[in-house]
Order: C-alpha cells, then sequence, then structure tokens
C-alpha cells in the first residue's frame, strides 16, 4: 500500500460566548456554560478510532455534543469514534488517487482504467455523480496538477520557474495543450451507467498525447478532495442517526449536522495593504454546508495549495479549465447552503470565483438556487444570506469594514 502524507488539521479550542478563529477551517461555536459540565457529556472533540490503518482524521475535526440523546455519553462517544474512524479509513481510500488497495476501486483505478466499466462503492459513485452533473471542468486537470502540485513544497522562488505558467512559456503551452482536451467534454467526460458502475470516456486523440506526455491522471480531486470527504462522512454520521455535531476541515470546508441548536461560524478575512485583515464574523445556526475559498493561507497549517512568491504574489491551486491558470476574482468567497453539501456547493461557486473577473450578479442566481455568499468589496462586507449573522466588524488601525445598510 501506498503511503498517503496528510495534513495536520487545526485544533479545536472552546470559548464560552465567542466564535474562535483557527484560520480556515476555523469553525467556532457559541456555547456559553458548556465548558463547566462533567466530562462525560457536552461539546467534545471526537477521536477517530482506526487502528493502525492510514485516514484522512488530521484533515478533520468532528466535535459533537455527547448525551444530548437517550444514549449516555461514554456509550455515545465509544460508538461514534469507532463509526467516525472507520469513515475517515474508506474516505482516504476512496477518493485516493495516490494510493492503492486491494477490491477498491478508486480515483487511481479509474485513472488506470479509461475507457473501461467500472464499479464503484456508492460513497464514490455519489461524489462522481455529482461532479458529473455540475458541468464544472475542474476534475478533468488532473495532468496539469500532476506537474504544478510541486509548486507548493518549493523552498524558493528559483525552484517554482519551470513549474509556474506564468513564468515559463513551455510550461504555459502545455498547460494549454492540457487544459484543451480537459475544458472538452468529447476528449473526457464521466459517464454515470447507474448500479454503481461509471465509465472514464478518453477519446483517441487524448490517449495519444498522454502516452506521449506521460500522463498518468486523467482525473484528480486535488483541492477539491476534501469537499467530497466532507460529504461523505457526514452521510455516514447522519445515516446511523448522529446528527448532533459540526464537521470541519481545515482548508474550508464545513457541515453543521442539523442536531445541534448552537451557533457555527467562520471569520471572514480581506486583505488590507497586503495583510490579511478578520473583516468580520459570520454565524448561524441549524443545518449547514458551508465552502470557504481564499487568495492567501491563513495560517501555517493552510499552506498545503498556496505558494507565494517574495513579490508578494501568490500561486493557488485554484486552477482554469479553460487555460490552466491559477486564479481568484476576489479575495474570499464563503457559500452556504442548506439544502446541498459541500461539494455541490464548492462545484457552483468555482465558475464565479476561479475567473478573471467577479461577477456580483452571477451571486443572484446562486441566491435563488439555495447557495448564498458573503466577501469583501471595497472595505465592505457583503452577505445576501438571509440567515446568517455578521457581526464583530473589524475597526482598527486607520481600516474600518461596514455593512451596507447598517
Amino acid at each position: 500500500m501506498e503511503k498517503v502524507q496528510l495534513s495536520s488539521a487545526h485544533s479545536w479550542w472552546k470559548l464560552s460566548l465567542a466564535l474562535l478563529f483557527l484560520g480556515i477551517g476555523v469553525v467556532a461555536f457559541v456555547h456559553g456554560f458548556m465548558q463547566l459540565l462533567s466530562a462525560e457529556s457536552g461539546w467534545r472533540q471526537i477521536e477517530a478510532a482506526s487502528g493502525q490503518e492510514v485516514s484522512c482524521a488530521q484533515d478533520f475535526v468532528l466535535d459533537y455534543d455527547l448525551g444530548a440523546g437517550e444514549t449516555s455519553a461514554t456509550v455515545e462517544n465509544k460508538a461514534i469514534s469507532r463509526l467516525y474512524g472507520q469513515a475517515c479509513v474508506d474516505a482516504l481510500q476512496l477518493f485516493s488517487n495516490s494510493g492503492q488497495w486491494p477490491e477498491r476501486h478508486n480515483i487511481r483505478y479509474l485513472n488506470e482504467h479509461p475507457n473501461e466499466t467500472v464499479t464503484v462503492e456508492p460513497g464514490l459513485y455519489k461524489a462522481l455523480e455529482t461532479l458529473a452533473a455540475s458541468g464544472d471542468r475542474t476534475v478533468y486537470l488532473g495532468p496539469i496538477y500532476e506537474l504544478y502540485n510541486n509548486i507548493f513544497s518549493c523552498q524558493d522562488d528559483v525552484l517554482t520557474a519551470e513549474l509556474d505558467p506564468r513564468q515559463d512559456e513551455d510550461t504555459r503551452q502545455y498547460f494549454a495543450d492540457c487544459a484543451a482536451f480537459a475544458d472538452d467534454p468529447a476528449a473526457i467526460s464521466l459517464e454515470m451507467l447507474g448500479e454503481g458502475q461509471v465509465r472514464l470516456n478518453v477519446s483517441e486523440a487524448y490517449m495519444d498525447f498522454a502516452r506521449e506526455q506521460q500522463i498518468e491522471s486523467f482525473v484528480d480531486l486535488c483541492w477539491m478532495e476534501n469537499a467530497f470527504i466532507i460529504d461523505y462522512l457526514a452521510d455516514v454520521l447522519t445515516e446511523n442517526g448522529y446528527i448532533n455535531g459540526v464537521l470541519s476541515s481545515y482548508d474550508g470546508f464545513l457541515r453543521a449536522l442539523g442536531g445541534a441548536s448552537e451557533q457555527f461560524g467562520t471569520g471572514l478575512y480581506d486583505l488590507a495593504d497586503g495583510q490579511s485583515i478578520p473583516a468580520a464574523s459570520l454565524s448561524f445556526g441549524g443545518e449547514m454546508s458551508m465552502v470557504y475559498l481564499h487568495g492567501h493561507p491563513l495560517g501555517e497549517q493552510d499552506s498545503r495549495y498556496y505558494y507565494e512568491f517574495a513579490d508578494g504574489r501568490v500561486c493557488t491551486a485554484y486552477l482554469d479549465p479553460a487555460d490552466g491558470l491559477c486564479k481568484n476574482a476576489v479575495e474570499a468567497l464563503v457559500g452556504f447552503s442548506r439544502s446541498g453539501g459541500c461539494a455541490e456547493t464548492l462545484l457552483r461557486l468555482i465558475p464565479v470565483y476561479v475567473a478573471d473577473k467577479f461577477r456580483a450578479d452571477a451571486l443572484d442566481d446562486l441566491a435563488a438556487e439555495g447557495i448564498y455568499t458573503a466577501f469583501c468589496q471595497d472595505r465592505q462586507v457583503l452577505c445576501n444570506a438571509p440567515d446568517v449573522t455578521v457581526s464583530g466588524l473589524y475597526d482598527a488601525d486607520g481600516v474600518r469594514y461596514t455593512v451596507p445598510g447598517v
């Protein structure tokens, strides 16, 4: 089995009546006197019991209100820990494009079997079905990410030259060639055949190009992976009746499972004179999926898909399928949905965020679909979500954020 390197998740700290910002996977909740409860009940971080098996648990935090139901907190904690731990093992194996496991057909297996009918497990089938239905082409940028992801581990600007299409013309042309295939449904597509069967269709011309360029990955979830994994983990928990909790990832995905009465939220960050500013707090209650896209890393643990040059320019993993170049139309964009998961929400946000120009009018179309947004523009916090509260507006050092009409 191939070893898979996973980053550490943010630690979870509890503060009474406060929203706590821990970078971007930053989930915070207001729970008053919860700290005073016994160790056997109340809000607790659940450990993923996965034994010696490699899992994705390092990327996520599950906090749960133990003892809120009929089962004792101790029994409930053990049951959730086992269930959550196994789900983290299964998720890593299902969504991986780097590891192989016997009898498990995952993303890597699909890449190794183009133009063949492959039977996959329900969790992966649901994710691939969501991708296919969305029309977004980011998942087909696998060949570009094979090369481009190396830029994020560079320790010096000079090492990025041949990896950055904005510095190297040959790299730019290669990315453009790959993007032309990736953006063409006739060249590559996921065909959902029902009953767990899927086919990765790749044209003869693309297969020839792949052989010539020694391409191994046609599809790759890359930076989107945790959006699909958090939905998978949330499904496992809720299908087993565990809804009194919240899942969050270090890279900006959140699933509030709906059973808790507390408020959850995140900090909304903006850039001011090249500095990251905590412009406001965004909070909400009830069942919610949240996606946070941002153009700069917010802390050391959030640097997995970012490289910052000495001159301040940042390379991100947000690549445009149209040309294979990284871009973000606004510094940060937060999406909220009560009806869809993180993956579905993300796939609807990508065309708005990963673009040359920010189209605020496109947010109205998303709102009509039940996907609401928040972002900063000209030191204003613009949030169209009817049940998301904006508070804690930044006002210091001559920098002041406001909410229109307030």
